[in-house]
């Protein structure tokens, strides 16, 4: 009777340690293998040109605006070009950046009116002390006038970050005439020429290749010029502009790990409160303290709408596990605890299992979904 007991009283024990081996397994299996995943469709250093560029915000009833012409057929186009060396001042809650970049124009029209030193950096905050066009040097070459500048500012850029760490973003540089009603202008793209310094490294962001390219900036207003039958919502004015793009795709596997580092110190103390028998509430404790670490870290680092994507989803599937391990403490400790030991040593054992397979499959479902692809 008592060895058969004995062996009643171990078996349990053994499949349950079993079973805990195996699921701690798959976790720290999982967690390695993260940082590969979620960088996964992220281009390495040698394909770089390839980063597909983010999604641009245009109003759903723009149309393409047609390439900007002379007026006269008088004024030859300026050629503009570009070399990106610095870029930094990276902002998420103020939804700027800074970039400084050489400049150069080639003029072929008389020199007392060239253009070049009516440019300007269109998406640029007006700010005298951060916004500079410094001449560096001005030469005749053949029969075009070339100037070169030495350009810093700062970007208004609309971060979208509902991805985040797995966001992709298009840094955008639009350059144009100060003033938008300046007659004859018309830009051209010095596309062989213009690139971004291959020493220009950031350690959490991957950057793509520049595409330099003639635009238009179209303005719904004649601002406040004399204008006949301007219907609501009717392009009034063409600006000739030119838009730099530089690509950039975060590097998802250090911002996962630094920025959810207190997400998954919860789910590990959760799931040893659901494993050992006693002083579960400290461990509880602390997975609460870690999650709410990691919240107020990303409420300092991101603005509201991007919690409404990856982040704000992961935030809350943490809380819900662990209101679910409290509520299970809580049965364990008084609803089960000396009436129904039967059920409780078959509720105890899927415990476990089935907050790790709930919380995993809630954390791919959130997953961006070009990130599996």
């Amino acid at each position: 009777m008592l060895p058969g007991a004995a062996l009643m009283r171990h078996r349990p024990s053994r499949w349950r340690r079993l079973l805990v081996l195996s699921l701690v397994s798959l976790v720290t299996l999982l967690t390695l293998a993260w940082p590969s995943l979620a960088n996964r469709g992220v281009p390495g250093p040698g394909d770089q040109a390839a980063l597909p560029a983010a999604p641009r915000l245009q109003p759903p009833d723009q149309q393409p605006l047609p390439r900007p012409q002379p007026g006269s057929g008088e004024d030859p186009p300026l050629e503009v070009g570009a070399y990106i060396t610095v870029l930094d001042g990276f902002n998420f809650l103020d939804n700027h950046v800074s970039v400084e970049f050489f400049l150069w124009t080639r003029w072929s029209g008389d020199a007392a009116s060239n253009p070049s030193d009516r440019l300007t950096v269109l998406n640029a905050p007006t700010d005298h002390n951060i916004d500079r066009f410094a001449l560096l040097d001005s030469r005749r070459d053949g029969p075009a006038e070339w100037r070169l500048y030495k350009v810093r500012s700062r970007l208004a850029i609309p971060w979208r970050l509902q991805n985040y760490p797995f966001d992709r973003h298009d840094v955008l540089i639009r350059l144009g005439s100060a003033n938008p009603l300046a007659p004859g202008l018309v830009i051209r793209a010095d596309d062989a020429q213009s690139g971004i310094d291959p020493e220009l490294i950031l350690y959490d962001w991957r950057i793509g290749r520049l595409s330099i390219e003639e635009s238009a900036w179209s303005l719904q207003t004649s601002l406040g010029t004399t204008a006949s039958s301007i219907e609501p919502g009717s392009t009034v004015t063409i600006v000739p502009t030119l838009q730099l793009s530089i690509p950039l795709a975060r590097r998802s596997g250090l911002a996962l790990l630094s920025s959810f580092l207190g997400d998954f110190l919860a789910i590990g103390l959760c799931m040893l409160s659901l494993i050992i028998p006693y002083s579960r509430d400290d461990l509880i404790l602390g997975a609460v303290f870690a999650a709410a670490g990691t919240s107020i870290f990303l409420a300092q680092l991101l603005p509201v709408s991007a919690l409404s994507g990856f982040a704000g989803n992961i935030q809350l599937i943490i809380y819900v596990g662990i209101l679910y391990v409290v509520i299970a403490d809580e049965l364990l400790d008084r609803a089960f605890r000396g009436r129904a030991e039967r059920l409780l040593r078959f509720v105890r054992p899927l415990l476990l299992p089935s907050y790790v397979l709930g919380t995993l499959v809630a954390i791919y479902r959130v997953i961006p979904s070009d990130v599996l692809v």
